[in-house]
């Protein structure tokens, strides 16, 4: 590719206050300018090369605003897919885990799981930032028999340490694409990973 659409999404972007956290706005979560297909190009390209998705049975991602990344990698991958929730549906076999991240807290909810009880599993995320969730998704599959082999991340916002985080607290360090820090006005990439 010509430009580096990944690095263009978090370098130099305008930071608000969310829960008295700052916030990048980006192209990637908050379509802000709008998504451009060469950036989901170039994510999924890039994520094949990081990450051995054949030792996965089924990949798993989080609905509020990264879930269309991980439906772009099952697609991609041909492999099936499934979204926790921050809402319950309460449908047969539903399964729940208290987390908290940078900016809120409360359950997460996941079906679709059912059959895959001594399986392995990717989580594909958009941005790790405290590490809160990923860490909550690690912990609701491992307590169902659900082997996490893997997790990928497009960016980190290194102001929260949630990569280090992640790997204290269940063992596996996130592969990520860019890690950027949230300046006073203004977003500032730190590392690219290619």
């Amino acid at each position: 590719m010509d430009k580096d659409y990944i690095e263009e999404t978090f370098n130099n972007q305008k930071i608000v206050i969310v829960s008295n956290k700052r916030y990048c706005i980006n192209s990637l979560t908050d379509h802000i300018p709008i998504t451009k297909p060469e950036l989901l190009e170039q994510i999924s390209e890039e994520m094949s090369e990081q990450v051995d998705f054949t030792k996965a049975d089924v990949l798993i991602g989080e609905e509020d605003r990264g879930g269309y990344l991980c439906a772009l990698m099952a697609y991609t991958q041909k492999k099936p897919f499934t979204l926790t929730k921050w809402n319950p549906t309460g449908l047969e076999g539903e399964i729940s885990i208290g987390f908290r991240n940078a900016y809120t807290n409360g359950k997460l909810f996941l079906n679709g799981i059912k059959d895959f009880d001594g399986k392995k599993a990717i989580i594909v995320e958009d941005i790790i930032d405290t590490g809160g969730t990923v860490i909550a998704m690690i912990e609701l599959l491992r307590n169902n028999g659900i082997e996490v082999v893997d997790v990928v991340s497009v960016a980190e916002k290194t102001d929260y340490g949630g990569v280090e985080r992640i790997e204290k607290e269940t063992g596996i360090k996130p592969k990520v694409l860019v890690q950027f820090s949230s300046g006073k006005e203004r977003s500032k990439v730190t590392k690219r990973f290619i």
